[in-house]
């Protein structure tokens, strides 16, 4: 993994400045960091700035609330890669002409959306749009400006650095809370405990081997035992549940044709689980933990259990239903049902402030329809058809579905069709999907 860093000396340093950032806090090293990144933009070769990218997704929320300007100054640096892609790219490679098809009509798709929902005639859908339009430019072009086994290495460097920045900011600058039972859940850079989770299982995963019985390098597993001690420092009930249920298929699919050995493994694991729970018991060590997450699962009531997100998706399921013929077929649009149903919301007085599905699947009914919702799950498929022609890769085993399970899973807590970053989740998510063994 050292040699790698000869590639990217540029991360490193941006990756010290937002460091320095959780230390000091003082907002002209995020500015330092946007000037050097729109330098790496247009001096560096583009796939530096495709590295740059993935390095700053576990890190986006360190760029929100700037006292500069109003939009997060990472989408600077995001829209200086596009422009630089435009000028020096999109004329000299070649695309993958269905994807750009489907492309244009999913934006067209949302900007119709204009007619029936004025506001969200906006900067917003402006920068949703561009920076749409540029995943998908990258996921369509022939071209691989980087290897996978770079892309993910620059993506865990990031989530390092978001991990770190993470700590030393709860170090100099602790949260205070105001209620005794609060508990302290962990985002690092992230901004939310559930991308946080999110970023760490899916790394876990991209280092795993996908083919069922091949050798894991002991380097390896030393990672994916750092990334679920992060990842637990969340005490998020999703990444608890998610992580148990993806190792353990993980587990299943890996020694699939050795029923025997799967037999002998699980008996002797869960012999150790058990021996470990007697000790813990007869040392009295029990009486004295008192873990958060356990407490985060000490509820009978759904609404607790969920963090409330289940009130919250039924009431959107209610307003959905009774809304016009025409905005269950074709929604309220991505940057506009916010607004949309949360007028409604305010004028039943049922919630007090502005709030989102935390759902992905119901975000998508919401804001594109039942007509835009075949139309987004037909655009993933020829996302994955162009990536399968690109690297005529077309036998893989089914470990590779599980970075695609674990999004899935977290789509059900998640609102990711109006951030930018889930659609370059979902681009590695199909590079890994058809990467070499």
């Amino acid at each position: 993994m050292l040699k790698r860093l000869v590639y990217c000396p540029e991360l490193i340093v941006i990756g010290i400045l937002i460091l320095l950032f959780a230390i000091t806090q003082v907002p002209i090293l995020l500015i330092v960091v946007v000037l050097f990144g729109v330098g790496v933009a247009f001096l560096l070769p583009f796939y530096r700035s495709v590295q740059l990218i993935f390095f700053l997704l576990p890190c986006l929320n360190v760029f929100v609330g700037s006292p500069y300007i109003s939009i997060s100054l990472a989408t600077l640096i995001f829209l200086a890669i596009f422009g630089r892609y435009m000028m020096t790219q999109l004329f000299n490679t070649q695309y993958y002409i269905p994807g750009v098809i489907a492309t244009i009509v999913v934006i067209g798709y949302e900007l119709a959306h204009v007619i029936n929902n004025p506001v969200m005639f906006s900067t917003q859908t402006v920068r949703w749009m561009i920076l749409f339009l540029f995943v998908t430019l990258l996921l369509f072009d022939k071209r691989k400006y980087i290897e996978f086994s770079q892309l993910r290495f620059v993506l865990l460097l990031g989530f390092i650095t978001s991990t770190f920045y993470g700590l030393l900011k709860d170090i100099f600058h602790p949260v205070t809370f105001y209620h005794a039972d609060a508990i302290a859940r962990f985002s690092g850079g992230a901004g939310d405990p559930n991308n946080f989770g999110l970023l760490c299982l899916l790394l876990i995963f991209f280092y795993l081997p996908s083919v069922p019985k091949q050798s894991i390098r002991f380097s390896h597993l030393v990672l994916v035992g750092g990334l679920l001690a992060a990842g637990a420092l969340t005490v998020s009930r999703s990444f608890f549940l998610v992580s148990f249920f993806s190792l353990f298929l993980y587990f299943l699919l890996y020694f699939r044709s050795a029923i025997g050995e799967i037999f002998f493994r699980t008996l002797f694991g869960g012999a150790l689980v058990l021996l470990a729970g007697f000790f813990l018991v007869l040392s009295g060590a029990t009486e004295h933990m008192n873990l958060d997450i356990m407490s985060r699962f000490d509820s009978d009531n759904l609404s607790e259990l969920t963090g409330a997100r289940s009130d919250i998706a039924k009431e959107y399921v209610n307003m959905f239903l009774v809304q016009e013929p025409d905005y269950m077929l074709f929604g309220a649009g991505i940057n506009g049902y916010l607004g949309y149903y949360n007028h409604y919301f305010e004028i039943d007085k049922i919630f007090e402030e502005v709030v989102g599905p935390h759902n992905t699947f119901l975000e998508m009914l919401v804001s594109v329809g039942i007509l835009g919702s075949f139309l987004f799950m037909y655009f993933i498929y020829i996302g994955f058809k162009a990536e399968k022609i690109r690297t005529q890769n077309f036998s893989f085993y089914r470990l590779s579905y599980l970075p695609i399970i674990v999004f899935l899973l977290y789509c059900l807590s998640l609102q990711n069709l109006g951030k930018y970053s889930s659609y370059f989740i979902v681009m590695m998510i199909i590079y890994n999907t058809y990467r070499k063994a």
